[in-house]
């Protein structure tokens, strides 16, 4: 055997072999992991019957004139046992309804989203109970079929927010 000759080298040690075996392993890894979290995850924010949503959007929007024109406003605040209290604006004279509607959406996550009825206690007072929402943005409904206010509150580093008609007139 000559001296000049090199001796073949084992292919598990050579550097190149793994960098061209690691970059489809990795993109096939990859691959597995994204099918499995669209799997197990589901946002569910597209809508099936997206048609009659749209329809419903003239009818939001005549329920938040509506609350404007009444000079509707209202306070939320959240209390640490899950207490709910919302305060009318005193100088509102009448508020519609006998059942008022309240619903927590989280921004993000559905299946947090909490709904809760209200009685009125007094002409500008509600208060209810509901179960402390998680972590993160929420939007706040207060409403009835006639009127709508709407607020948010980034939860836990806020407990009140304002509850105002989402109208602006020309």
């Amino acid at each position: 055997m000559n001296s000049t000759e090199a001796t073949p080298r084992n292919w598990k040690r050579e550097p190149m072999v793994w960098l061209l075996i690691g970059i489809p392993l990795s993109a096939v890894i990859m691959g597995v992991v994204m099918i499995t979290l669209a799997i197990q995850s589901f946002s569910g924010l597209v809508v099936d019957d997206y048609y009659k949503k749209g329809k419903e959007i003239n009818r939001v929007l005549a329920r938040d004139q509506f609350a404007y024109e009444l000079g509707l406003a209202a306070g939320f605040s959240l209390e640490t046992e899950g207490k709910v209290e919302i305060r009318f604006d005193p100088r509102v004279q009448v508020i519609p309804g006998d059942t008022i509607e309240l619903k927590l959406i989280h921004a993000t996550v559905p299946g947090l989203d909490q709904q809760l009825d209200l009685r009125k206690t007094d002409t500008h007072l509600l208060r209810g109970e509901l179960n402390l929402p998680g972590e993160g943005r929420w939007n706040l409904f207060l409403q009835t079929e006639d009127w709508r206010l709407t607020g948010s509150l980034q939860y836990p580093e806020q407990a009140s927010a304002k509850l105002l008609p989402n109208y602006f007139p020309d």
